[in-house]
């Protein structure tokens, strides 16, 4: 099975909500794991990446592309993100698990929490608060300009220059325009989260090999000299 990274690190506070808050603490929580370590779910990254694989398959629509062209991505867009509905055969052979802190660093959290003992006692929210912060925001109203009475919302964010990574594996190797048309998914992921039209969710990802090593470029370049050469 091939394995690929998708690694991004956070460029303004940042909230992953999980679709409910706590009450008299915040309105909107983020998602976190047992250790209180903040992610982003699997299934919420495909969706990003599907979006902005979307986006650029119309793009190339609009540029006149030929039809045999516009095909050849559109297959390989089949390929990673798969249909609705799709039978065995052509399902996607791309999974995107969650996008979690990096995993020396999730390790040696769970460490800590588990030798931690007496009045020195490290918790799950210990490290929640120590990687977010509590954000407050109204709604103001248009003709007055004051705040609008009951508006005020209390949201946890993700800290700014947070770094995650989540793993995509292969069911079958990656063939043809596959990882070029991913690499520029992933080049064009550049925002996720609540709040995202009020500037939070800013991000900068990048594809990496089974080893670490960054290849968003080798792929990338490979994706221009076919729409531009």
């Amino acid at each position: 099975m091939k394995t690929f990274w998708l690694k991004f690190t956070t460029k303004s506070d940042s909230t992953f909500g999980r679709g409910d808050g706590l009450a008299s603490l915040v309105d909107v929580e983020v998602m976190h794991d047992k250790h209180g370590l903040p992610f982003l779910n699997g299934r919420t990254l495909k969706g990003l990446l599907e979006e902005e694989c979307a986006n650029i398959l119309f793009s190339l629509i609009e540029q006149n592309h030929e039809v045999e062209f516009q095909e050849e991505f559109y297959r390989s867009s089949q390929h990673l993100f798969g249909n609705p509905g799709s039978s065995d055969s052509d399902k996607a052979i791309l999974h995107i698990s969650n996008a979690n802190f990096p995993a020396d660093l999730r390790k040696s959290v769970a460490y800590e929490l588990e030798k931690s003992h007496g009045s020195m006692k490290l918790s799950r929210e210990d490290i929640l608060n120590s990687l977010t912060s509590i954000r407050r925001q109204t709604s103001i109203d248009e003709k007055s300009g004051a705040p609008e009475k009951g508006s005020l919302r209390s949201m946890r964010v993700v800290l700014r220059e947070t770094p995650f990574e989540a793993e995509l594996s292969f069911t079958t190797d990656p063939s043809g325009l596959d990882l070029p048309l991913l690499a520029a998914c992933i080049k064009a992921f550049r925002i996720a989260g609540t709040g995202r039209n009020r500037g939070r969710g800013k991000l900068v990802a990048v594809l990496c090999d089974e080893n670490g090593i960054n290849v968003t470029e080798n792929y990338f370049t490979v994706f221009c000299e076919k729409v531009m050469p």
